[in-house]
């Protein structure tokens, strides 16, 4: 059983120099505070049963079990400018008639299972492992479907034991298949009609969706390893697909059904790819070298979104072809029926029949096409690849990998800002140059910038889509293992190390990293806005052994 409780406090202190804007519109500041509150307990039991049969020809490993997931969550928060003396940052000091923060989040989760997993082993030469797990789960509470199976098969056969081929060259040869079945419930509260309480009561509400189903991944693997002249090269490849189904869209309905949403179970997202791993390892001479070689490619498509669905309580029809999930300034990510969930669009400036852009011949003005929405590409890159190696001789270790992303595209918005305000590098050089080069003739850097620029909001996509391949020295590592035992022998071993991650970007032409990242969610992937400069991290670690 593990029990964790979580108290934060949290205080944004906005003093009276900040902009009126972000205080609240308050000029002696502005303070709101955070008190956050939450318990998880989880428990589980288990019975494991490990058993020969057959003059141990056959072994039976099998786990039975249950758990109990329980989550408490408590958040409070209040705030708003200041009146009365600047900085001084208490509730007293809030203006009651200027604009408040005052909220409150709670909610219970909780979720109960049963699982049991069984492995079959021949001979060592052949296994079958089998899985079942069914949670019911609170969110699934008042609907049709109270719980979620998850179901997993998997088999996996070593023909080197079969045919007895331990020879110099074959060490390995194993075959594995296996299928998987996960499932993810709904948000909390949507099987429940709730009406937002802010400032007085909001009647715009969702229909409940007792007919919800959870989402479903389906998911098929099939891999090979394989290891020759007794371990020194060895070859790894999975090959997988997989399927996820039910996913809940909102789609938004006549307010004169009484409600403004609906929830619908509905779309179809593909995923497939392949993962290759190849290692080789040699002395040579005194040194022992060994090298891994990663390359990962996955293949990405929306098969289905929301097609025809009609609702009989409600006497309402609902359909979805595309659906914007993100939005900055001229650049978004839209889904469609066979695109990918990283398709980026990106609007333009205005061209003429030979796609130039237009330039009015008489007062050199330029015009955008802010509505024109264009596929640009998609984030996903196009493959992966991770090489690294290790080098070992007389106790001192040196290790390096490098890592590359190739394909995808991204898109920078402080790229957009700067060049708005003439502060990037490429407004300097354009104004050094006496201007930036359309259609073959100079247009004025300030008009073009702040034309194709923007403050975030409202600049031109199609002009700030940057290739997110990149290649960078990932990690570097430098050991060494001291004699310690000549002079203390209770010490078994003592390795002192220097480790150093995201040290040198080889190859970029973006104008932010690429692998850095907004937001852990789903959408925004590829679009820079300010985002904080990647780390070169550097450490120096001890490892003692007793």
């Amino acid at each position: 059983m593990k029990y964790d409780k979580d108290v934060q406090t949290y205080e944004r202190k906005m003093y009276a120099s900040t902009l009126s804007v972000l205080a609240e519109n308050s000029s002696k500041g502005a303070y709101l505070k955070t008190d956050r509150n939450t318990t998880q307990t989880y428990a589980d039991v288990m019975l494991n049963i490990n058993k020969y049969f057959a003059d141990n020809t056959l072994n039976l490993t099998a786990t039975v079990g249950a758990s109990l997931q329980d989550l408490t969550h408590k958040e409070e928060s209040f705030g708003g400018g200041l009146k009365i003396l600047p900085n001084l940052f208490t509730f007293s000091n809030i203006d009651p008639a200027g604009k408040l923060t005052y909220e409150q989040d709670n909610y219970h989760d909780r979720t109960n299972s049963i699982f049991a997993t069984v492995s079959l082993g021949y001979k060592s030469m052949a296994y079958i492992d089998a899985s079942v797990r069914n949670d019911w789960i609170s969110a699934l509470a008042g609907t049709d479907n109270s719980s979620i199976l998850y179901p997993s098969v998997g088999a996996s056969v070593l023909f080197n034991e079969i045919f007895h081929a331990n020879s110099r060259v074959l060490s390995l040869a194993k075959l594995r298949v296996s299928y998987s079945e996960v499932g993810n419930a709904p948000e909390r509260f949507r099987a429940i009609t709730t009406y937002p309480l802010s400032g007085g009561l909001n009647t715009s509400t969702y229909f409940p969706a007792v007919d919800l189903q959870p989402e479903r991944t389906k998911s098929w693997e099939v891999g090979v390893n394989l290891s020759f002249f007794q371990n020194k090269l060895t070859l790894d490849v999975t090959g997988y697909l997989s399927k996820t189904v039910n996913q809940l869209f909102s789609p938004d309905i006549t307010s004169t059904t009484g409600y403004t949403k609906l929830y619908v179970n509905a779309g179809e997202v593909q995923n497939k790819g392949i993962e290759a791993a190849l290692g080789f390892k040699q002395n040579l001479g005194p040194v022992h070298w060994q090298t891994n070689v990663l390359w990962s490619l996955n293949r990405n498509r929306v098969n289905q979104l929301l097609p025809e669905y009609t609702n009989d309580k409600l006497g309402v029809t609902v359909k979805l072809d595309q659906l914007d999930v993100y939005q900055l300034g001229g650049a978004k990510q839209m889904l469609t029926v066979g695109g990918t969930m990283g398709d980026i669009y990106v609007n333009t400036m205005r061209t003429d029949e030979q796609g130039h852009i237009w330039v009015n011949s008489m007062t050199g003005a330029l015009e955008t096409d802010r509505n024109n929405w264009v596929k640009a590409g998609t984030s996903n890159p196009d493959y992966t690849l991770s090489w690294r190696n290790n080098f070992e001789w007389k106790g001192i270790s040196l290790g390096f990998m490098i890592n590359a992303r190739v394909g995808g595209i991204g898109i920078s918005a402080t790229q957009a800002v700067m060049d708005y305000y003439g502060v990037s590098e490429d407004s300097a050089v354009a104004r050094n140059n006496g201007g930036v080069n359309v259609n073959g003739y100079k247009i004025d850097a300030q008009k073009w910038y702040q034309t194709v620029g923007g403050n975030g909001a409202n600049y031109i996509g199609s002009m700030y889509v940057y290739s997110m391949t990149n290649v960078r020295l990932g990690e570097l590592t430098l050991g060494y293992d001291i004699p310690i035992q000549k002079w203390c022998k209770w010490i078994k071993g003592l390795n002192v190390s220097f480790v150093g991650r995201n040290l040198w970007m080889l190859y970029s032409e973006a104008p932010f990293d690429p692998e850095s990242t907004a937001s852990t969610g789903t959408y925004n992937q590829g679009f820079d806005y300010f985002m904080q400069p990647s780390l070169r991290s550097l450490g120096f670690s001890v490892k003692v052994t007793f």
